[in-house]
């Protein structure tokens, strides 16, 4: 199988997975905030390591091999702000909804809160599909489809939440359950941009690398973190960061 079917089976394994998540709506009526907040803590964890091991780390060691040790670090942190930067830029003037935490902006109020939900989830999932096209783009389909299954994975807990948050605003559970996969189509569009911004040339790979881990940064500080921990469910939300990271080490440097 050639390096590009690879990268389109991985970047929709990745997209699908927000969808297969939201499938638990059809069988259990209501979840509690302490098993949500195990299955969001999981994603966090996995996202965390992601974006250090998978992205930023590769990111100096690529720009390593091309630049001076100082420029080359200098580059990838620069890079990582600018992502930063971007994200919030676009958060900051799109509206939407926040699924995981309050609402922290005024909006159009023409917009129903449902749209924003959609919005908000389809934001997120942005950076993610971004990190997962650099990551094919860097070269490597076994670095790429790691990344790819830690984005799945912590695709599905994220997918239910945003199902069950589409069913509190009175949305029928085929049109929870559709809303919730196809925001996740958003991640093989933003993958297709990540692998092709690599594709331009070797100079411009660090730079991708860097900026995805930033994106990714801002998803887990803004959205994810605050939410885990101001309920009350810490000892939860923690179990689940610690067993994300736990897999997603094992995933990355467990001898095969």
């Amino acid at each position: 199988m050639s390096p590009e079917m690879i990268a389109l089976y991985g970047t929709l394994l990745a997209g699908v997975a927000t969808g297969l998540g939201a499938i638990p709506i059809y069988f259990k009526k209501e979840f509690s905030k302490k098993s949500l907040d195990v299955g969001l803590g999981f994603s966090a964890g996995i996202m965390l390591v992601a974006s250090f091991v998978s992205l930023i780390i590769p990111g100096i060691d690529k720009a390593q091999n091309i630049l001076s040790p100082h420029l080359a670090l200098f580059v990838v942190l620069l890079s990582l702000l600018v992502g930063y930067l971007f994200i919030i830029f676009i958060h900051d003037y799109l509206p939407h909804e926040h699924v995981y935490k309050n609402k922290d902006m005024r909006h159009d109020k023409n917009l129903s809160r449902m749209t924003l939900i959609v919005l908000a989830i389809s934001l997120h999932n942005f950076p993610e599909g971004l990190a997962v096209g650099v990551g094919f783009g860097a070269g490597s389909s076994s670095e790429g489809l790691v990344l790819a299954l830690a984005i799945a994975l912590q695709n599905m807990p994220e997918g239910l939440v945003v199902a069950i948050g589409l069913l509190g605003e009175g949305a029928t559970k085929n049109r929870a359950f559709m809303m919730a996969f196809l925001s996740g189509l958003v991640e093989p569009v933003a993958a297709a941009l990540g692998y092709f911004t690599t594709d331009i040339s070797r100079y411009s790979l660090p730079v991708a690398l860097g900026f995805a881990g930033g994106t990714m940064l801002f998803v887990i500080c803004q959205e994810m973190l605050p939410e885990l921990f101001r309920q009350g469910h810490e000892k939860n939300a923690t179990l689940g960061v610690i067993t994300g990271v736990i897999l997603m080490l094992a995933i990355n440097y467990y001898p095969i």
